[in-house]
């Protein structure tokens, strides 16, 4: 049979086997120039996906072509195994035809579905839905490689599908072949990280001096926030926001820095670093009174099990370890301490922080990941529950965090994800502070509610 007469039956056998559709070995035409064929267009199909996707200014770099070939090794691997289980005479060729064949729509569908909103937002059910996909699809290439399916070939095809994601996530190779040519923009940012760095401590006692002095004879509120990841503006939006609403709640009003990394923008604020977050607890440190002012104190970025990520650009900048930020706590003195994490795996911190005159709130325990940090959202799941739908709702902390955590609970299951479980420990000496300083703030807040009535009443509105 003439190769494009056989590769078009393949393909049109490969579109059927898609719907799940159930295949006798002759509907495929075999041999190695159809395999070859076969193999050429699934990498053209791949690299054309691949250029449909590729940023302005990006240029072939054929790097790419390492990460796909080792890829395509260990599909090659998973398929001769697979044969040999359902039979030691079985012939690999045979189940290579039809999952080259069928392998550019999946190629199509995967990527584009990738593309989706809703299931970017929403990993663990992309990944269920296409394992899901994929265990069908495997009965589909037995029976087209064979004839039947057997359930040792089956299991075997099941374990290989299954610990795909694993190995995908661990590997993590590159397999673009247009990319950004970054090398003049690290060069520039490497000329610049010196003087960058070396202006930060000015910057920073700059915005603490700025501060208004606090009210002798009661306790005041400082906010610092702190941005760590620059690549994504969420984060900075979720500091700038979470200074507004503590703001509103504590009256903290001016008494607030923040220190924020954006890859864009290096002037508005002091960046955020490890050293810069030491300096600033200290000269903030020294604006309070240390053993009645009260610091609330929020960090939001990408996490792990490790800390934070701290991350501007090619500014060598280290990561916010749990030890670090309670290091840095206690070498300022700051007695009261409010300590809000947003990021993944942010429970880390809270055995780190906890002691009798803290409170700290973690958009996870130390185990599972928060969700929502996708940069078209103005607040990450965590910061949208707590600082926008919580806080404002309630009278305390505490409850506004039972609030939040019941909200993503409820969010979770809905998604489909797994349960970040965020995490609260207070202190009891911390618990009566906040109780004292909220229910002045609330009686303060009633007070002029009262008076703007009589107000009101007064000049007949």
């Amino acid at each position: 049979m003439p190769l494009r007469f056989g590769l078009l039956r393949n393909l049109t056998g490969g579109a059927r086997l898609l719907g799940l559709r159930r295949l006798p070995p002759e509907r495929f035409a075999g041999g190695f120039d159809q395999l070859a064929a076969l193999l050429l267009l699934d990498l053209l199909v791949w690299a054309a996906l691949d250029t449909l996707h590729a940023e302005s200014g990006s240029r072939l770099m054929l790097d790419g072509l390492y990460g796909w070939a080792l890829y395509l090794l260990l599909g090659l691997i998973a398929c001769a195994l697979v044969a040999r289980a359902y039979c030691r005479r079985a012939d690999t060729r045979s189940l290579l035809i039809p999952v080259l064949s069928v392998a550019p729509y999946v190629l199509v569908i995967f990527w584009l579905a990738s593309d989706r909103s809703e299931l970017r937002e929403r990993p663990t059910l992309e990944i269920i839905l296409a394992v899901g996909f994929l265990l069908l699809l495997s009965i589909r290439l037995q029976q087209a490689a064979y004839g039947s399916a057997r359930p040792k070939a089956l299991l075997l095809a099941a374990i290989f599908i299954l610990a795909a994601p694993w190995v995908l996530r661990t590997l993590d190779l590159d397999t673009r072949l247009w990319l950004t040519d970054d090398t003049e923009e690290a060069q520039a940012d490497d000329a610049l990280a010196e003087p960058i760095l070396y202006d930060q401590p000015g910057r920073i006692v700059a915005a603490v001096e700025h501060m208004p002095a606090r009210e002798p004879g009661q306790a005041a509120v400082f906010y610092v926030g702190f941005a760590g990841d620059g690549e994504q503006e969420i984060f900075k939006r979720e500091s700038l926001y979470g200074e507004q609403v503590f703001a509103e709640h504590f009256r903290s009003g001016d008494r607030a820095l923040e220190l924020i990394n954006d890859d864009d923008d290096r002037d508005s604020f002091p960046i955020a670093s490890v050293s810069g977050l030491q300096q600033a607890l200290k000269l903030i440190a020294s604006k309070m009174d240390t053993q009645q002012d009260v610091l609330v104190l929020l960090l939001t970025s990408h996490g792990s099990r490790d800390g934070l990520a701290v991350v501007n650009g090619t500014l060598p900048l280290l990561q916010l370890a749990p030890a670090d930020l309670r290091a840095a706590l206690d070498e300022a003195g700051i007695k009261w301490r409010v300590v809000v994490v947003s990021a993944c795996y942010a429970g880390v911190f809270v055995d780190a922080l906890k002691n009798d005159s803290t409170l700290v709130v973690s958009a996870a325990d130390a185990q599972h990941s928060s969700f929502g940090c996708e940069d078209d959202r103005d607040l990450t799941w965590f910061g949208e529950a707590f600082l926008h739908d919580a806080i404002p709702k309630t009278r305390t902390l505490e409850q506004a965090f039972r609030l939040a955590a019941q909200l993503i609970e409820h969010r979770e299951t809905g998604e489909h994800e797994i349960h970040s479980n965020p995490q609260m420990f207070v202190g009891a000496r911390m618990h009566a502070k906040l109780a004292e300083l909220e229910d002045a703030e609330a009686a303060a807040r009633q007070g002029t509610i009262v008076a703007n009535h009589r107000g009101n009443t007064l000049f007949g509105h």
